[in-house]
């Protein structure tokens, strides 16, 4: 009897070389050729499941935004924070790059955004997952505001923003080495701390 194939399976085990190679080489080097080596797969079996390098970069980007929003969520249950604080800090251990693993994905995704530029096509999926990002942020600040755990006054939306291009700046930081994880941290924690009623 032949095996079953999960082609999802398939399709997560490619984009999953894909972030390797785009990580660690740059994403010039994910040719469907190379992403086929890596993968352990013949050229026709990557073609079966993406046609075209843009196609696969699109399920790419589509998939590293829906990993990591997974691990997000798993982490907001952080021991001896409040609900709205243990979703911030878990949200930005995992979007600062403070291990190989998250700065392999932080090269993979820088990758696809200067791709962007020049395929339209990454645009829709990129703003899909930052408006997501934001939208998550905002409506957490929010709940914050509301049950007394944050600061009365707050713009949901606007600090939003501000966390979020707080992350960015710190996460430019860590790739390049201007900055150190715990550093990282610390900066986050101040900020939030700023924004925390204290009791």
């Amino acid at each position: 009897m032949p095996k079953k194939v999960d082609h999802e399976e398939r399709r997560r085990h490619i984009a999953e070389v894909v972030l390797r190679i785009a990580g660690r080489d740059g994403l010039d080097q994910a040719k469907l050729r190379d992403v086929a080596a890596e993968a352990g797969m013949s050229l026709g079996s990557v073609q079966h499941y993406f046609g075209s390098k843009d196609e696969m970069l699109r399920y790419v980007v589509r998939y590293l935004g829906e990993r990591v929003t997974e691990r997000i969520l798993a982490g907001m249950g952080e021991a001896g924070e409040r609900p709205v604080r243990a979703f911030l800090l878990s949200m930005a251990a995992e979007v600062l790059p403070l291990d190989a693993r998250r700065r392999a994905e932080r090269r993979a995704g820088q990758a696809f955004e200067a791709r962007a530029v020049a395929a339209p096509e990454l645009i829709g999926d990129l703003r899909e997952g930052d408006r997501w990002l934001h939208g998550r942020v905002a409506e957490l600040i929010a709940q914050g505001v509301r049950d007394g755990e944050l600061r009365p006054g707050l713009d949901p939306g606007r600090e939003a923003v501000v966390l979020l291009a707080l992350l960015e700046g710190l996460a430019s930081a860590l790739v390049v080495g201007v900055r150190e994880p715990a550093e990282a941290l610390a900066v986050v924690r101040y900020h939030l701390d700023r924004l925390t009623v204290l009791y």
